[in-house]
Parts: C-alpha cells; sequence; structure tokens
C-alpha cells in the first residue's frame, strides 16, 4: 500500500518564527455568531460535513462530525436565509433570525426520495459492481490529458489553534486515464501565515501535500486503495442514494483481514456508468501503535506519536458525458506526547489537513511542465510559496480564514480562478 500522507518533524525552540497575527485577525464587533447542530431525520445521526451557506453572500462554514457548526454572520444579513446541505437529504433553508440567541438550535434534515426508473434495486455482496466499475474506469473518464485550475490549502493546527496555513493557485497536468503516466501540478500564485510561538516545541512539516491530494484521484489511482483486484476487502451494497438528481449506489468496503493497517469506507457509484462519483474513507488506525510509521518521515526517540484518524474525501464531477476529478481532502489527527516530561502523561494533539478543489479545467493545448517547474513529492509546500507571492493577487480576500469551507474562498477569488490565456 503507498502512502498517502507522508510527514516531516523537527523538533526545537521555534521563537525564532514571526507570528503573523494579521492573518489571524478576529472578526469586528458588527457580526452575529449563529451555532447549531444538524441530524438527519431517518436516523437522528450527526451529519457530519453538511455545508451551511449563507444565499447571495460569501459566508459559509461546514458542520463538524457531531454535526455542529458555527457561523459569523454580518448584522445586515439578519433577515437573510442559511441554507443547508448534504448528499442524500434535501436542502434547507431557515432565516438566520431563527437561530439568534440559541446555542444548541437542532436542524433536522428529510432524505431525499430517490426515483428508481429502470435502475435494478440490488443489494448484498457489492465484489462484482466494484469489479465492474475498475473495469470501466477507461471508458468513464477522459482518455486524453486535460489542463486544470486549482485552488490548494493546507493547515496544521495544535489543539484548536492554527499554528500555519497555506494557500496556492495551481496549474495542473492531468494525463490521461488510459495512460501510466502520473499527474503534475506547479505553484502559478500563493502564501502562507505562520501562529508559532516560543513555547511551541514541535512543527510539523507537511510533505508532498498537493501531489498526496492529486494522488486521491481514486479512478486514476485505484491500487492506492484497493491494490491489484481488491482481493484485500469486503464489498457491500447498503442501496441507493441521489446526487444530483441520478441515483447511486452506495457500497461499503472493509478489510478482510483486520489486523492489518488497510483502509474502510463508502464508494458512491452512479447506477447507470458505474462511475465513481465520490469516495469517503480512512484508515483503521485506531489503537495502532505502529500506525503512525505511514505518516511521519523523521521524529526524535523520546517523542511518542499515536494516529488519532487519517480521513479522506475524493469528489468527481460528469460533463458530457465523462466524469473528471473535482475535489479531494485529506485530515489526519495526532497525539504527540514526551516520555521525558511529566511522565510521558500528557498528550498534544495536532491536525494536518488539505484539500484541492477544481475550479477551471480545458483539453486544448494541454502539455506537461518543465520538471524544474512541477511540485515534487518531496517538496514541503509551505516553504515553496515563498517565492510566488503576490499581495495584489488576493485583492479584497487579504486574510486567510481557515475556519471557512473552501468554497468560500473560491466565491472571493472567483475570477481570478479561471484560464489566464484566453
Amino acid at each position: 500500500m503507498k502512502n498517502i500522507f507522508s510527514l516531516l518533524i523537527w523538533t526545537g525552540m521555534l521563537s525564532f518564527f514571526s507570528p503573523n497575527a494579521d492573518v489571524f485577525a478576529q472578526p469586528g464587533d458588527s457580526v452575529y455568531t449563529v451555532q447549531g447542530r444538524i441530524l438527519g431525520g431517518d436516523t437522528r445521526e450527526p451529519l457530519a460535513n453538511a455545508s451551511i451557506t449563507v444565499k447571495n453572500l460569501n459566508v459559509a462554514s461546514v458542520a463538524n462530525r457531531e454535526g455542529y457548526f458555527t457561523l459569523r454572520v454580518p448584522v445586515s444579513a439578519r433577515n437573510a436565509q442559511l441554507l443547508i446541505r448534504h448528499i442524500g437529504y434535501e436542502n434547507k433553508a431557515i432565516p438566520v433570525a431563527t437561530l439568534l440567541d440559541k446555542s444548541n438550535f437542532v436542524i433536522v434534515m428529510n432524505p431525499l426520495s430517490i426515483k428508481l426508473a429502470d435502475v435494478e434495486v440490488v443489494s448484498g455482496d457489492g465484489s462484482e459492481l466494484m469489479k465492474k466499475a475498475l473495469q470501466r474506469i477507461p471508458a468513464n473518464y477522459p482518455d486524453k490529458p486535460n489542463m486544470m485550475i486549482a485552488f490548494y490549502r493546507e493547515s496544521v493546527k495544535k489543539g484548536s489553534s492554527y499554528i500555519s496555513l497555506v494557500e496556492a493557485v495551481l496549474d495542473v497536468y492531468k494525463s490521461s486515464y488510459k495512460s501510466f503516466e502520473g499527474d503534475h501540478a506547479k505553484i502559478y500564485i500563493g502564501r502562507k501565515a505562520t501562529h508559532i510561538t516560543p513555547r511551541d516545541t514541535v512543527l510539523f512539516k507537511l510533505q508532498g501535500g498537493i501531489s498526496d491530494v492529486l494522488l486521491l484521484d481514486i479512478a486514476k489511482n485505484p491500487e492506492l486503495v484497493f491494490g491489484e483486484a481488491g482481493e484485500e476487502y469486503h464489498f457491500r451494497i447498503n442501496g441507493l442514494i441521489n446526487i444530483n438528481d441520478k441515483p447511486h449506489y452506495i457500497i461499503s468496503f472493509y478489510p478482510v483481514n483486520t489486523q492489518e493497517i488497510l483502509f474502510r469506507g463508502t464508494v458512491y457509484l452512479e447506477t447507470q456508468s458505474l462511475a465513481f462519483a465520490r469516495m469517503e474513507f480512512n484508515l483503521n488506525v485506531e489503537n495502532r501503535k505502529d500506525a503512525y510509521i505511514a505518516f511521519i518521515r523523521r521524529k526524535p526517540a523520546k517523542m511518542k506519536v499515536a494516529v488519532n484518524r487519517a480521513q479522506y474525501v475524493a469528489d468527481f464531477v460528469e460533463q458530457d458525458g465523462k466524469w473528471y476529478f473535482n475535489y479531494s481532502k485529506t485530515d489526519v489527527s495526532f497525539g504527540v506526547r514526551w516520555t521525558n516530561r511529566f511522565f510521558g502523561l500528557f498528550a498534544t494533539n495536532y491536525t494536518i489537513g488539505s484539500e484541492i478543489a477544481i475550479t477551471d479545467r480545458y483539453q486544448d493545448n494541454a502539455s506537461k511542465f518543465p520538471k524544474n517547474e512541477r511540485i515534487r513529492s518531496t517538496d514541503v509546500i509551505a516553504e515553496k510559496v515563498e517565492y510566488f507571492q503576490d499581495p495584489d493577487f488576493w485583492g479584497d480576500y487579504n486574510i486567510i480564514e481557515p475556519d471557512k469551507e473552501i468554497t468560500n474562498a473560491i466565491k472571493k477569488l472567483s475570477s481570478k480562478l479561471l484560464r489566464r490565456d484566453k
């Protein structure tokens, strides 16, 4: 199994870093803070990653794993509508004023009904369906290379505080799905922010973040998760779900050998084409003392690292009968403790995240970048963006907003995230 995520750790006092307080500026007094929790009406379970937006405003957030969200809304938007979305559920609009002065407001989403038409309803073992889906990749995805413009973000959190943030606009060369050639990217523009204090004694540096989110194109790299033929996994069909008005099979998978560190998760296959539309998966790293080896390149002997979670998302979009890579995300959490301090009893949690969203694509003049311009899998992007800074590029979006959904940043930069040679 390939390593999706590689991290480089250095230790030492970091007082030589200059915290950039402006990048972590707090909102003014002219905002409301609204909070709530989103549950599924059929299961009463939290709807993790549900998106929350304010209609007609560039204000957005996303629910956490327990369904909770917090959103700062301008006072002028008191009478606006919150729009809540989640795959498999009907969109729901709620007045902002409804949530004011309420900290535990519960929003219940109604399941989306599915019009089955001629879809064959199946359940049970999904091995054959997955085998067919893998075989149909060359037909479902582009057979010619294309170019993409992408917005990329990566972050490092210590506890609940961000200590490193990077944002960049990328040019991406996407090779044909019929070839074994890899994809590669180069930085067009970028920026970073650090908020590291003299008390910080650990610095995580994310190595190969851009390469990793591109590898999460599961249709291009199915062996990354499933190996040669998926024989290491059980597959089960769990019914149907409606995505963009089309029915999709829900297929869960989990390792045959639970003693090995492997993946588990859910695949969404479009029923007619059997194309991979979305995949949400994670590594079974819980309570595995050796799990950190897959992520950590180097660490001090007296530092103990436990992997709390390792989660991934890959998303695709259909256009003119072909499916294209559209979005991917990684989220890995570690507990770090020192055996020579306080008897090794106390751990500090660090969370490393990266995500990429495609904002434009085209097939004409698709050409590879010179090797000296490409991002390598060993590159630390937080160090690379220092050479691609341009304050004027970011315009009104002059503050990195780490708690905002990536789509919020894209909306603010929409005119600058398109092909530049048209």
